[in-house]
């Protein structure tokens, strides 16, 4: 079943119909000839028949004239063979006179017949029988059925016996009344013409055996590129394209093998391009810090990438728009942001597990400009929301910072002004308290303006060469009187070969003496301050360890935040401005370092800078 299958769709391929035009075709063609032939062969027999019968009778006249009576006809034909041979009748070529006065008398086509070579006239009665028993209408000789009127007939007649044979009449124009009548058998041309038709039987044989040979090497000259063709187009279609079809003509087939090859590289390199900006498009979403969403017109999730699922989870694919939208806390509908709203971009603002968040919506089109569905975008806006909180307590705190001072200064001043001058001792205790609030202010200006000028970097850097052992050395000695006050110990270690670094020794200084002072400030009497000098690889670090009153586990994060205390009345007694370690910590990443702290309370604080060799 399977291969009877496989040979009917065979024979239904271009190739086998191109070879059943060639066979049809040569088919039609010896129909044709056979047609013609058949036709033209009896035409020619019939012409020159009737050329012979025309010319016996012309010779026949010429010879006898033209009898008056019916006797001496009789007698001209039976007894002198001249007159026979002037007809040239044998078996196949038979002549009949008859005398139609007699016929047309007697109302009887048996009668009327003076003389006949053939033998069914020479027969009345059978003759009678056969002409009036049967109902073919070719058994009626042409004289008998058009008794008024004879005329020439090229078809053949055929008689019940199976003969057939063509008539001719002759009307004598000197009597009208009689006519010859000559047939003419088939049986003389047929043979001639059964050779005929088995040459073109066999012709024809030889001519399909022949078109089915030419029409299937023809046709496949044409069927195997487009069949390589149809391959090839399978491969493309799985993703194959470098294969090449190759060209074996100039012809159209070679045109179209050609075409394809064109088509098949230029669709290579549209797919390629395509799908290199998918895959850029596919890596800018996946690395992206913004959450895309992209949804249908139905609300159905139809792309998410990494950050979005992030933000809001991996069941988010699941879930629909409105899902989506009431998980955020956005009160908005689909039709909304499809067809409602003028602008092309809308945006929200939420805050999702406990990050600021906004949300943008853009519609996408066909290339007809219908709507097909929109993407959501979500952008974390955490830490510019963080940077604007700080940057309002900053203001909060310079503020803060500088009221403070200014209304000591203008207390102290007023109390002055109202008489408290004349008391020495007092006007002494005021004026040293308006200069520490003066010096004080002036700290907190001077940090403030060196905060600006290294976020602006509009700081002079004066780098060289700055032996760090040396340094921070010199500044552990200078304030070892300072510690001795508290009753504390301050010492200093060198680990291993200390290298020289690259960097602004005054600024570096300012930090490692900052670092120092508020270990000094926050260790209480008869504590311990320890800083390590040592290498690590590549860097030099500084490590200054206390054993003081520590840091508290949640305040660590934000110790290099500007104006940030821990504790911020004591801080504020101390003559701390909140700025030291906010100046050291971009000091220090300004000369490509880094710094650090850890630190646990009650037991002391540890804070490391690394510096580059």
């Amino acid at each position: 079943m399977k291969f009877w299958k496989g040979f009917m769709k065979l024979l239904r391929s271009l190739q086998w119909k191109l070879v059943y035009i060639f066979i049809s075709m040569c088919v039609i063609l010896v129909c044709v000839v056979y047609i013609i032939i058949n036709s033209g062969l009896q035409s020619i027999y019939f012409n020159n028949f009737q050329e012979d019968m025309d010319k016996g009778f012309e010779d026949w006249k010429e010879l006898r004239g033209i009898p008056e009576s019916n006797e001496d006809i009789l007698t001209y034909f039976k007894d002198r063979r001249d007159d026979i041979n002037c007809f040239r009748t044998n078996s196949d070529v038979n002549l009949t006179i008859i005398d139609l006065s007699i016929t047309r008398k007697n109302n009887d086509p048996n009668r009327g017949i003076i003389y006949s070579t053939d033998e069914q006239f020479q027969n009345p009665a059978r003759f009678a029988d056969e002409l009036f028993n049967s109902s073919t209408d070719n058994l009626f000789p042409m004289w008998a059925k058009q008794l008024d009127a004879p005329i020439l007939n090229k078809k053949l007649v055929k008689t019940i016996a199976g003969n057939e044979y063509f008539e001719y009449v002759i009307e004598p124009s000197e009597r009208k009344d009689l006519i010859f009548y000559f047939t003419y058998n088939k049986e003389a041309w047929e043979q001639i013409i059964q050779t005929f038709n088995n040459l073109i039987l066999t012709s024809t044989v030889i001519a399909v055996f022949l078109s089915v040979l030419l029409g299937y090497f023809l046709s496949k000259t044409i069927t195997s590129p487009i069949i390589s063709v149809m391959h090839k187009a399978e491969k493309i279609a799985e993703g194959e394209f470098d294969e090449q079809l190759a060209v074996k003509s100039e012809d159209e087939i070679g045109n179209l093998t050609k075409t394809f090859n064109y088509m098949a590289n230029e669709l290579k390199n549209t797919l390629s391009e395509i799908s290199s900006e998918k895959n850029k498009v596919v890596t800018i979403l996946n690395y992206m810090a913004d959450g895309v969403l992209a949804y249908d017109l139905k609300g159905n999730v139809i792309h998410i990438n990494p950050a979005a699922r992030r933000y809001l989870g991996d069941d988010i694919a699941e879930k629909s728009f409105q899902d989506f939208a009431s998980s955020v806390g956005l009160d908005i509908q689909l039709e909304n942001i499809v067809y409602l709203e003028e602008a092309s971009v809308k945006e929200f603002d939420t805050v999702i597990n406990d990050l600021f968040i906004k949300v943008y919506f853009a519609v996408f089109t066909d290339t007809k400009s219908r709507p097909e569905g929109f993407i959501v975008v979500l952008h974390d806006v955490t830490e510019e929301q963080k940077l604007d909180n700080m940057r309002r307590e900053f203001v909060a705190n310079v503020s803060h910072e500088l009221r403070t001072p200014i209304t000591s200064i203008k207390s102290y001043s007023e109390t002055l002004l109202d008489g408290a001058v004349d008391d020495r001792e007092t006007t002494e205790h005021f004026l040293n308290v308006i200069n520490t609030e003066a010096d004080r202010m002036t700290r907190l200006v001077k940090d403030l303006l060196q905060l600006s000028r290294l976020d602006n970097q509009q700081v002079s850097w004066n780098m060289g060469e700055v032996p760090i052992k040396d340094l921070v050395r010199d500044i552990v000695d200078r304030m070892r009187l300072q510690a001795e006050h508290k009753h504390q110990k301050l010492e200093s270690y060198v680990i291993g070969v200390i290298p020289n670094i690259k960097g602004d020794k005054d600024r570096l200084e300012q930090v490692f003496v900052n670092l120092i002072s508020n270990a000094l400030k926050y260790t209480p009497e008869n504590g311990e301050i320890t800083v390590y000098i040592g290498r690590i690889y590549n860097d030099v670090y500084v490590k200054v360890a206390d054993n003081g009153i520590g840091i508290p586990a949640d305040s660590l994060p934000r110790v290099f935040e500007r104006f940030y205390r821990v504790d911020k009345a004591r801080s504020r007694d101390m003559g701390g401005t909140g700025l030291g370690l906010s100046i050291a910590k971009e000091i220090i990443q300004a000369h490509g370092g880094t710094i650090s702290i850890s630190s646990e309370e009650k037991k002391g604080t540890e804070i490391t800078v690394r510096l580059a060799v």
